[in-house]
């Protein structure tokens, strides 16, 4: 993808990108707005990929590497993409529902970016307003020729 280029999340439905933060050329969204992401994604027929929570404030972005989930790869790559798709739907809402049950995500953040958080917090800014979490999507064609350079496939 170029600098120029727009990222696959871009083709979800506008509904879905109006809630999302947008910067860097990457989209991310509230937690309480992921499961329906992750169902528009299949709707628009892409393939979610996953993704990691951010702290997203005014004036930093950071990632919380260790919180993530990658849903897609336990699809088997023989199945038609529609059932693929629907597949991975499924596999990241559990995914979704065990990542938040494995981690307090605000302790996350608390926890990995104390020197921006802290000045944030303490001029008004709300700890809720600051998590956010990333959602990758591909679509069937592009999908198709990732695993082609990476000889997935046959």
């Amino acid at each position: 993808m170029t600098e120029d280029a727009l990222p696959a999340e871009a083709g979800l439905p506008a509904d879905i990108l109006a809630k999302a933060d947008f910067r860097y050329n990457e989209y991310a969204w509230r937690i309480k707005d992921i499961p329906e992401v992750i169902r528009a994604a299949t709707r628009a027929g892409f393939m979610s990929l996953g993704g990691q929570l951010q702290i997203r404030i005014p004036d930093a972005i950071g990632e919380c590497h260790w919180v993530e989930t990658d849903p897609a790869g336990l699809a088997p790559a023989d199945l038609p993409w529609a059932v693929r798709i629907r597949m991975v739907e499924e596999l990241a809402l559990q995914d979704w529902e065990e990542l938040k049950a494995h981690y307090d995500f605000a302790e996350q953040v608390r926890l990995a970016f104390p020197a921006v958080l802290e000045p944030y917090l303490a001029t008004g800014g709300k700890l809720e307003d600051a998590l956010w979490f990333t959602w990758y999507v591909i679509d069937e064609e592009n999908e198709r020729q990732h695993r082609e350079a990476e000889g997935l496939e046959e």
